[in-house]
């Protein structure tokens, strides 16, 4: 027998679960539909209205100064953190002279959903009245007039008529009386009424802030593509659900062809101040370029100074190249005056093999010496031509030294000349950092000041074309009809929902109560839940068990009282015969087998385990003597269940009750009925 990991989910017992718990699935369904018809026979009515506007901002092309002012911040960092200053510098003003950085089309939103804009419908469309009963109709069929300015509670009146054209209105603290057409004197306020009004109707009174709310919830406006913007509104019934749409829209409308007229021309007015502004200014950082310009002769740092570093560097690899060969050629020299060396050596200087006029004496030397060898073979070195030949090879290498001193004389010359150099550039490198950092602040303050310009310059002209159409391009689009079909509840949607959200509820059910009911219904169900082995009892399969060979005695035990362990014990008596082990069972489910047995079960069992394989205890339950005094750490116990509907209770109490006393459970064995045979004891 195996365990099932617990962390681990086995689709076979989530569909035996699903399988186990048909019924209330099936109950989860057949509720959640009840509760859809329901609704659908008697739930509240809800009716949509929608219409639609066209807003175009009078800025038809966007605003040119939030693009620049985007461009001046990304490209800031080329020139530093003081470039990223001034591009957030820009974008601030930009947000100034605009009125922020959102879109038109999200103001107009704001617009729309604003107070005011709610305020002038509820007084137009008298919302601050709710019809309760009946609700199919508009608050202007009630009332022709509203007049409730103080806060307060909301109030139920009723209304029933009394006579003709006469009506009694009782209510919180209201009990009076009012005719068809006259004005209702209240404790918040006055209504007037309609002339025609129902025999009995409910009117419910909220104040201003009440009114807002209730109409919020129910009011959106949104998107619907380009520059469309979509009104709409549900309400209880079908005139106000249309109405609401088309009157917030004649509001918007109205709002944006009034409060905006002007508001182009004061723009103009502050773009023409600020342009003014920053041309001037860009002028003076103009000027204030130039001078640092003339002064410090960098027409662009970053160019001069890589350059000025290139020089640098190129009179130092020359100064180390010269005094390298000053010093060879003082050593060289050195030792010529010492003696320990001659002039004809000369000739291997590096820098003198470079020389014509050194190639020259050497090529001259080399035929003399030619020639006096050549004389050697045949006369003396006393032969005057011998002699002669001797005294021209020693002019020539006098000619070499006074070449070396001139050319180490050069050479100090030109070590004195590359320092001097050095000295003036070093000096000029020192004062660079600072004369960079301030022509770049000043370019940075042209190019600024220049972008700024121009952006201002274009909405400039923008805003004064747009004097020429306050308000923008605002004109509706559809208007709100009155719906003849309810939007809440729709039938199939709403049967839909319910069922699927029943068929889900009952799945969830089902499943928690597979997992944590109050019966286990299988095997593996027991594996899953209570972590030990189990298996179902078959008279044609061994009962085999893990871990048999450290094993003596097996104690078996019933979780229930009626349930029988005598095929069980038979069943694992023969698997141990068939493997070639003796097997025995003993068997205590007496009344009293501790009394009858003499008080030594314990020995007797420790008898059998030397005389026997294998000890097969039956055992009348947890809860006997006799029980108690077989168990023991090294003497496995295997519970035995009924086939079906385990009580989880039980099987978890004596799992539980083992552990506490240490004593192992080999298993859960799922078994119902009697022995099949007789097997000696």
């Amino acid at each position: 027998m195996s365990t099932m990991s617990a962390d681990t989910i086995d689709l076979a017992d989530v569909a035996r679960s699903l399988r186990r718990g048909w019924r209330t699935i099936l109950a989860s369904v057949a509720v959640a539909g009840l509760i859809a018809l329901l609704l659908i026979l008697f739930g509240p009515r809800r009716f949509s209205g929608s219409a639609s506007v066209v807003v175009k901002s009078s800025a038809g092309m966007g605003s040119l100064l939030s693009r620049v002012a985007g461009e001046v911040v990304g490209g800031g960092g080329a020139s530093g953190n003081g470039g990223g200053a001034g591009g957030e510098v820009i974008a601030g003003g930009v947000s100034a002279v605009l009125g922020g950085s959102g879109s038109p089309l999200e103001t107009d939103i704001q617009i729309l959903q604003s107070s005011a804009v709610l305020r002038a419908v509820i007084d137009s469309l008298h919302l601050q009245v709710e019809p309760r009963s009946p609700t199919n109709l508009p608050s202007s069929a009630f009332v022709r007039d509203a007049d409730l300015p103080r806060p307060f509670r909301r109030l139920d009146l009723r209304f029933t008529r009394t006579a003709a054209g006469q009506y009694h209105v009782a209510g919180r603290g209201v009990d009076t009386t009012v005719a068809a057409g006259g004005r209702l004197v209240l404790p918040v306020g006055a209504l007037t009424m309609n002339e025609t009004l129902p025999p009995e109707f409910t009117l419910r009174l909220l104040d201003l802030e009440d009114a807002i709310k209730r109409v919020n919830t129910n009011f959106g406006v949104k998107k619907v593509g380009g520059e469309v913007l979509r009104v709409s509104f549900r309400a209880p019934d079908s005139i106000t659900a249309a109405m609401v749409p088309n009157v917030a829209l004649a509001e918007f409308l109205a709002r944006k062809r009034t409060s905006d007229r002007g508001v182009n021309a004061h723009r103009a007015e502050f773009l023409a101040t600020e342009l003014d502004s920053v041309t001037r200014e860009l002028g003076a950082a103009e000027r204030n370029l130039r001078r640092f310009q003339e002064r410090s002769g960098l027409l662009d740092p970053e160019i001069v100074g890589k350059l000025e570093l290139e020089s640098v560097s190129e009179l130092r690899k020359s100064l180390g190249e010269v005094e390298v060969e000053a010093v060879a050629l003082d050593q060289l020299l050195a030792q010529i005056a010492a003696g320990t060396m001659s002039a004809r050596q000369l000739v291997g200087f590096p820098a003198f093999l470079k020389s014509g006029g050194i190639n020259s004496l050497l090529q001259q030397l080399s035929t003399l010496e030619t020639e006096r060898t050549r004389l050697l073979e045949r006369r003396l070195e006393t032969d005057p031509e011998v002699v002669a030949l001797s005294r021209s090879i020693t002019d020539v290498e006098g000619q070499l030294i006074p070449l070396a001193k001139s050319y180490q004389a050069s050479l100090a010359k030109q070590r004195a000349q590359i320092n001097t150099q050095l000295a003036a550039m070093d000096a000029k490198l020192g004062s660079f950092p600072g004369a960079a950092e301030e022509g770049g602040r000043l370019m940075r303050d042209v190019k600024r000041l220049g972008t700024t310009q121009t952006a201002l310059q274009t909405e400039l002209v923008q805003a004064r074309l747009n004097t020429v159409t306050e308000g923008g391009d605002v004109r509706g689009l559809d208007v709100a009809i009155v719906p003849k079909k309810v939007v809440f509840p729709e039938p199939w949607l709403t049967s839909g929902v319910g069922l699927a959200a029943g068929l889900l509820m009952g799945i969830v059910l089902a499943l928690v109560g597979g997992s944590h009911g109050r019966y286990l219904e299988d095997q593996y169900a027991i594996e899953r839940a209570l972590g030990v082995p189990a298996l179902r009892f078959d008279a044609r399969t061994p009962l085999l068990m893990s871990g048999r060979s450290s094993v003596r005695t097996l104690l078996l035990i019933p979780v229930e009282p009626h349930v029988e362990t005598a095929r069980v014990a038979e069943r694992l008596a023969e698997t141990a015969l068939a493997r070639g082990e003796s097997a025995t069972i003993l068997d205590l489910t007496a009344p009293n087998p501790v009394t009858q047995l003499g008080n030594s079960v314990g020995g007797m069992i420790a008898r059998l385990e030397q005389e026997h394989g294998l000890v097969i205890a039956r055992l009348p339950g947890l809860s006997a003597e006799s029980t108690a005094a077989v168990l023991h750490e090294s003497r496995p116990v295997l519970l035995v269940a009924p086939s079906r509907r385990i009580n989880r209770r039980e099987l978890v109490g004596a799992l539980d009750t083992l552990r506490r006393l240490e004593v192992p459970c080999a298993g859960v064995v799922l078994s119902d009925g009697e022995p099949h045979g007789a097997l000696a004891r």
